[in-house]
């Protein structure tokens, strides 16, 4: 009872104003800092006294000594009183334990964790509730305190209806897929939003996106395909392969069979949800290399599919093919591996694996199908199959004689005589040259024939018959100079203008004898012609961003750029068409290539820049860049990878380039005019054919078939090549099953030129004698083609 009045009477003189109530009160906190019980008592009464002077004061004194000692009964004065106390982190302690944390400042936010650990329950239960409510700058400035899986802070942000800003987010995300927690993904997959950045973008997309096309674009249509074939222990995998099979997208499960040729995660997730390829043909290979013998059987008793598929596999799957088909054993390896159309297969066949199915028939003691297959592969393939005859020989004189020749061959002398055919001949010489009045823009060789197309800066565009050097056809239906021409066969031709000063509008003509048509009209020049389908179909490209698709009958497609998703910057400087699958590239500021159809454009190098390439099959570019650096390039790499050249030379002046379709043969040419002569996919180089007198080359044009060489230059001349004694040092290599009877004429041709001895000669003799025997019931072989040789002033 002391004690209370003791405290009201500090009470009530500390109320009074004037020098003795501030005398007091000065005398009541020093000492009720200072521990004296009184005193303490005297604060605490003030703090209960409504309209006290001191009041205000007197809550935050009891609310700091609660935050301080934790006392009980200081705790029930704060809460009944609703004191807050001064100071960090008393302030928000209290505030808290009054439910009134809607007063948190941003800038007290470094104090969440300290709230959400505090030892009073009431305090940390309002500071969850307030840190799962925040949104703004004070939920950003919650997820900015550093956080790790477990701790208060994580948990309760994570229970936010609001996801966190992009940083935390991909924090999160990445956390989730390296290690998952059920409390992270829930909250991300409720929050519904993917990371923002990072290679794991794709992958969240898959986890929290359900829009079919989101879905199926590249590359969250590969991230989805990745997550189905990891471990399934990973909450991704569940919700993938939901989406997957909701999908229902024919597509999708044939990539997905594809990469379960290589990948037996892939294999194992395809054969325990009987998912299989949509063609037939890539059916039965899937059925062979992922071990599901019943279904191949099923499928393809006679084993027809699956000769088909193994024809069409790149060269470098073949060799798992083969090993599947043995472990299988019940599979006719001969039958699969030629099919029924022998010799167009064995033309194709490598060989490493023509030495592999001689062996297979050799086993079988099959000796008339070895002895067929011995007459179709390269000479240098034959001389070494020979030997795995076990006393077999054929039955007619002929071909006895033949068998001996190949069997007595020195495969070492053949060899080097095939490799020193090369170097026999040293120096191009034109055989016929053209002289025109005025630049030459462009030259076209004709399909059918020894004709030569030409664009001129004269407004004209002519036909020349290469047997007589004549001008047989002559078009100046033209507003200005004529900078591309294509020649499509049956003496028909497309020209394109390239626009004089000033000129609005460049127009695509079709000529033809007694018929000139405008196909198009464009506000930029025509700028590159190719012939896309060995039927006529052609395509150009304008400097205004159209492409241009034409038809055998004449109709022209127009498909802008734009709608293949290139920018204007984008558009093409030159064209390189595949001619037999129909597959277009475009150069531009990257290379973009088009299949058949030309409805969409992969950009395969982004950022690459070339002055010229041709296919040198479908799948692979023969490339030449401003510095003379030749390359190969693989087009079935990754879509967006970088430029890597599967192969690399050098030939400084670069001024022209073509590759022949049937040797595979490179040609390029320098700025002197020499001939620089490449072999195959790896471009070995062949040699150097000097050039036979100066000049300054501005382009090569290669005819269709690759027997004859055009080389413009800058003084309106063209040089005429006939490349067939070329080839001949390439035949030896090439399948016998492939040569033509003209082959023939071409061999004894080189055979007479001067030089030929040796080894040499003994390696023609006996290509000769493979394609006399080959071509002995030919009565009539054909002569190749000439052209009108010496120099011819002309005209345009």
């Amino acid at each position: 009872m002391a004690e209370r009045r003791r405290a009201e009477r500090w009470t009530a003189r500390s109320a009074k104003r004037g020098p003795l109530g501030h005398w007091a009160e000065r005398r009541l906190f020093h000492a009720a800092g200072g521990g004296d019980a009184e005193a303490r008592d005297g604060v605490v009464e003030i703090a209960w006294t409504v309209g006290h002077r001191l009041r205000d004061r007197a809550a935050a004194t009891v609310a700091g000594w609660w935050v301080e000692t934790r006392d009980p009964s200081l705790r029930q004065v704060v809460v009944e009183t609703g004191s807050v106390a001064d100071g960090q982190p008393g302030r928000l302690l209290t505030l808290a334990l009054h439910d009134r944390l809607d007063e948190w400042l941003v800038a007290e936010v470094q104090w969440a964790s300290a709230l959400l650990t505090e030892t009073d329950a009431d305090v940390r239960a309002a500071a969850a509730a307030a840190c799962e409510n925040a949104t703004g700058a004070m939920l950003r400035a919650l997820w900015s305190l550093y956080t790790e899986p477990g701790m208060p802070l994580r948990d309760v942000l994570l229970r936010n209806g609001t996801p966190p800003p992009a940083k935390a987010l991909n924090v999160l995300w990445n956390e989730w897929l390296t290690v998952p927690s059920p409390g992270t993904g829930e909250a991300l997959l409720r929050w519904g939003r993917p990371a923002t950045a990072g290679r794991s973008v794709p992958e969240t997309v898959v986890a929290v996106e359900n829009d079919r096309d989101v879905l199926l674009r590249d590359p969250n249509r590969k991230a989805l395909l990745d997550a189905i074939v990891r471990a399934d222990d990973h909450p991704l995998y569940d919700i993938a392969v939901a989406k997957f099979h909701a999908l229902r997208a024919p597509a999708l499960v044939d990539e997905l069979c594809e990469r379960a040729l290589t990948d037996p995660a892939a294999a194992r997730f395809c054969a325990a949800h009987r998912l299989a390829p949509s063609d037939p043909v890539r059916r039965a290979l899937f059925y062979l290399l992922t071990r599901q013998p019943d279904q191949l059987r099923a499928l393809d008793p006679d084993a027809g599919l699956l000769s088909l598929a193994y024809a069409a596999a790149p060269g470098e799957d073949r060799a798992r093919v083969r090993d599947a088909m043995l472990t299988a054993g019940d599979l006719d390896l001969v039958r699969v591996i030629v099919g029924d159309d022998r010799r167009a297969r064995v033309a194709a066949m490598p060989a490493a694996e023509a030495r592999y199915l001689a062996e297979q028939l050799a086993v079988r003691r099959d000796w008339a199908a070895l002895w067929a297959l011995v007459q179709d592969v390269p000479v240098t393939a034959a001389i070494e199959l020979v030997r795995l005859f076990d006393g077999w020989l054929p039955r007619t004189d002929e071909e006895r004689r033949l068998l001996g020749l190949l069997r007595a061959a020195d495969p070492e002398a053949v060899a080097a005589g095939a490799a020193s055919l090369g170097g026999l001949r040293r120096t191009a010489v034109p055989q016929a040259s053209l002289l025109f009045h005025g630049r030459v823009n462009d030259v076209s060789f004709a399909p059918d024939g020894p004709f030569l197309a030409v664009a001129a800066m004269t407004k004209a565009a002519g036909v020349f018959d290469l047997r007589t050097a004549e001008l047989i056809a002559r078009y100046d239906a033209f507003n200005s100079s004529v900078g591309r021409v294509l020649h499509l066969g049956d003496g028909t031709l497309i020209a394109g203008e390239q626009p004089n000063h000033g000129q609005p509008e460049c127009r695509l003509l079709r000529c033809s004898p007694g018929r000139v048509r405008e196909l198009h009209t464009a506000s930029g020049a025509v700028t590159s012609l190719a012939l896309t389908r060995r039927d006529g179909s052609f395509a150009a490209a304008t400097r205004s961003g159209d492409l241009l698709l034409g038809a055998p009958g004449g109709k022209l497609r127009v498909q802008p750029l734009a709608e293949l998703g290139l920018g204007r910057r984008q558009w093409p400087r030159l064209i390189a068409a595949h001619r037999d699958s129909g597959r277009i590239a475009l150069l531009g500021r990257s290379v973009h290539v088009l299949d058949s159809a030309a409805e969409g454009a992969t950009t395969m190098f982004p950022g690459t820049s070339l002055v010229h390439a041709e296919f040198l099959d479908a799948e692979n570019l023969i490339c030449a860049q401003q510095d003379g650096t030749i390359t190969r390039a693989t087009l079935r790499a990754s879509p967006d990878a970088a430029y890597v050249p599967a192969a690399r030379t050098q030939v400084p002046g670069f001024a022209g380039l073509g590759v022949q379709d049937r040797t595979g043969r490179v040609i390029v040419t320098d700025g002197s005019g020499d001939l620089h002569l490449f072999r195959g996919p790896e471009l070995d180089a062949v040699g150097v054919l000097a050039a036979s007198r100066p000049g300054k080359p501005t382009s090569l044009t290669l005819s269709p078939d690759g027997e004859f060489l055009a080389i413009g230059h800058r003084d309106g001349r063209v040089d005429l090549y006939d490349l067939g004694l070329q080839t001949v040092p390439e035949l030896i290599r090439h399948p016998v099953a492939d040569l033509v009877p003209r082959d023939l004429g071409l061999v004894e041709a080189f055979a007479a030129e001067p030089g030929v001895d040796g080894k040499a000669r003994v390696a023609l003799d006996l290509v000769r004698a493979c394609l006399e025997h080959r071509f002995r019931f030919d009565v009539e072989l054909g002569a190749a083609e000439r052209l009108k040789a010496g120099e011819h002033d002309i005209s345009l």
